[in-house]
């Protein structure tokens, strides 16, 4: 049986796990992202590699950034908020100094195909991953692959127009709306706090608390959110239909976020008639690896190098 070393490089720390061909992890671990340039980031993988010498036949990387899936230097491009990693090929360095097979992919990505291999999306043949953040992560898997697009840009929703009819500019995009401060906004407006200094850090745990708790003004605010989010899903099963869209990120484990967008789907289906009535409903579940699934993406790619 082999063994295989999936590394996600996110902004706070850089974990590690060491996964079998079953996806059972073997051994796991982190070390804080406290970097000032690319080659530390490298210098910390190739520790790790080195401190499990021979246990593995191939390296997976999951990394911030765009990076073509035709390139075999694993070249990282702008690096999200890890901009010293901009233009490192990352994965031809990790592959001279290791000596193993390396697969490098964008962690949004690398999310959506851990979700395929061992998560929400397997057995899709077309599944989708919207990780709520600061802005919405996720991919595209289309049997068993990811969809990467011309420019390495598929999959990146936060950049979706809210109207069509205004500029692009971030104020405009799904991100803005739909990402977790989005949600922040729809709740306090409804509360009549927008705009309160009283309550300018407020935080998602507190949003949902007032949720959870019975707060008919936040409820509101939730389901005005969800309904938002909902129309996105309905574009994007005009233009994918996946079998699944999975939602991911830090408050994709509130039970109230999905029933709220799973509501919000079946009103707006029951409101399309005459030649719409052959409209699929999307289909909403929870993610379910949470953080590792950037390193099941990750071993995962760097499964198939060795397929």
């Amino acid at each position: 049986m082999g063994a295989y070393l999936g590394v996600d490089i996110g902004g706070t720390s850089v974990k590690w796990a060491l996964v079998d061909d079953t996806f059972t992890i073997l051994d796991r671990g982190d070390t804080p992202t406290a970097f000032s340039s690319s080659d530390e980031v490298v210098q910390a993988i190739v520790d790790i590699a080195r401190a499990h010498a021979g246990e593995f036949q191939a390296l997976g990387v999951s990394a911030p950034g765009l990076i073509f899936e035709d390139d075999p230097d694993g070249t990282i491009y702008h690096g999200g908020a890890l901009t010293y990693m901009h233009e490192c090929p990352i994965g031809r360095i990790l592959r001279e100094r290791l000596g193993v097979p390396v697969a490098v992919r964008n962690d949004g990505k690398a999310c959506a195909l851990g979700e395929y291999a061992v998560g929400a999306l397997k057995g899709a043949r077309v599944g989708v991953v919207l990780a709520i953040g600061t802005g919405i992560g996720g991919g595209v898997v289309i049997n068993g692959s990811v969809l990467h697009g011309t420019h390495c840009f598929a999959g990146e929703f936060s950049m979706m127009r809210n109207d069509i009819t205004r500029p692009l500019t971030i104020p405009n995009t799904f991100s803005d709306v739909c990402g977790w401060m989005g949600l922040r906004r729809f709740v306090l407006e409804a509360k009549g706090l927008e705009g309160d200094p009283a309550y300018a850090d407020v935080d998602g745990r507190t949003l949902f608390e007032w949720i959870d708790g019975g707060d008919e003004d936040a409820r509101r605010g939730l389901d005005a959110y969800a309904g938002v989010f909902a129309g996105r899903l309905f574009n994007m099963q005009c233009i994918l239909d996946p079998d699944v869209f999975a939602i991911a990120g830090g408050i994709s484990c509130h039970d109230a976020l999905i029933e709220a967008i799973e509501r919000a789907v079946s009103e707006q289906r029951r409101a399309y008639t005459g030649p719409l009535d052959a409209m699929p409903m999307p289909r909403i579940t929870r993610a379910t690896l949470g953080n590792d699934a950037n390193l099941y993406g990750a071993v995962q790619e760097a499964h198939k190098l060795l397929a």
